[in-house]
Parts: structure tokens; C-alpha cells; sequence
């Protein structure tokens, strides 16, 4: 289920059917309804801060529940407290701002996110150019692709080096290929790409 049906939920929630999920889209607004209807399993107009509006569309056949709810603070929040008394096994909202996600967690949310914040802080790491791509999977651990670093290229490759700049290199891809583990001893090539994960600073120094 995707509660709130704007950009962040629609994006979501197309991702999701695109790839065989069975996704139930609720929004308030009927034209909004109507127009997401066809990218969607199903789609129906309801206010979920009516918990019996909710329980009427049949909370106990959900896994997920998305609540993608993020303007309206009390909406998001009211919402929030249905879907968790409701017994929802997994529940999943946006937040807009630090307060609003420690309410939302201290409503019992399992999952808060930050789609904002998040994407702000991976375009501000891909904007030196040195990362095709960054993602934050915990405070104070990325993973991140990268051309392989010049001065770690054309020698055999030692898992002490990486461990003592503090990253962790996952798989390399040669020119053309696919990714593959690291090996003691293998050499990187300039054309290389590397996924490593570490923390950003450390990354970013890595490149540098």
C-alpha cells in the first residue's frame, strides 16, 4: 500500500508495479486517483487519518505500507499511528524534516526516510565528477562506483592499502565486462570500475 499518491509516492509506486509488485495506491483526491489508476494494481479514494477508512480496505492482507505523506504534518502523522495500531508489519514514511522523523519513529515507523536530504547529499558527492555513483546505506557507510583511483592502478592490489584508508573494496569491473570479487593481487587498470564502501570521507579521499 502507497499512501499518498504526489511525486515521491508515484515514482514509488510505478517502480514497484513496474517490477511485479501488487501495489494498492490511496489519496484523498479523486482527480489524482483517477489519473495514477492505470499504473497501478488498484487505486482507491480514501482519507487515511480515518483509521475505519483504512481497516475497510483491508490492512490485514498489506505487507508494506508506504506512507508517502510528506507535507502535511498531521496527516503523516495520523496516518503514521492507524497504520502502526492497525498492526501493519512493515511500515515506511517520508519525512520532511529531523523532527519529523523522530516523531514518526516514536510513533513506532520502522522505516523513516529522507528523500530530500538523501538526494541531496548524493548529488552534492557526485558533483566533483570522481563518483558515477553514491548511495548512504547507514550513517557513516556508503557504497559508491568510481573510476579505479590512479595511484592504486598498474600494481598488484593488497587489501591492507584499501583497509588502511579505511574501504572496503566489493567487486571491480574490467572494460566491457561484468563485476567480479577483488582478489589478493589483482591489478587495477585505469579503465577500471570499483564499488567500495566505506565512510564518505573516506571515500572522497580515496579519489583524491
Amino acid at each position: 500500500m502507497v499512501i499518498g499518491l504526489g511525486r515521491f509516492g508515484v515514482s514509488l509506486a510505478s517502480e514497484l508495479t513496474a517490477n511485479g509488485v501488487e501495489v494498492l495506491g490511496v489519496d484523498s483526491d479523486a482527480k489524482v486517483v483517477r489519473d495514477q489508476a492505470p499504473r497501478l494494481t488498484e487505486a482507491v479514494i480514501a482519507d487515511a487519518t480515518d483509521p475505519e477508512a483504512l481497516t475497510q480496505l483491508g490492512l490485514e492482507d498489506i505487507e508494506h505500507a508506504v506512507l508517502a505523506v510528506g507535507t502535511h504534518l498531521e496527516a503523516s502523522i495520523l496516518t503514521a499511528s492507524n497504520l502502526i495500531e492497525a498492526g501493519v508489519p512493515d511500515v515506511w514514511a517520508k519525512a520532511n524534516s529531523e523532527a519529523h522523523g523522530r516523531i514518526l519513529k516514536q510513533l513506532g515507523v520502522h522505516h523513516v526516510v529522507h528523500p530530500e536530504r538523501d538526494t541531496g547529499r548524493r548529488v552534492a558527492h557526485l558533483l566533483g565528477g570522481q563518483f558515477r555513483e553514491f548511495a548512504e546505506i547507514a550513517p557513516g557507510y556508503s557504497v559508491t562506483s568510481m573510476s579505479a583511483p590512479k595511484g592504486l592502478c598498474d600494481r598488484p592490489l593488497s587489501g591492507a592499502i584499501w583497509r588502511d584508508k579505511g574501504v572496503q573494496v566489493i567487486a571491480v569491473r574490467r572494460l566491457n565486462g561484468d563485476f567480479c570479487p577483488v582478489e589478493e593481487g589483482m591489478v587495477l587498470a585505469p579503465s577500471d570500475i570499483v564499488i567500495a564502501g566505506g565512510s564518505p570521507e573516506a571515500l572522497e579521499a580515496l579519489t583524491r
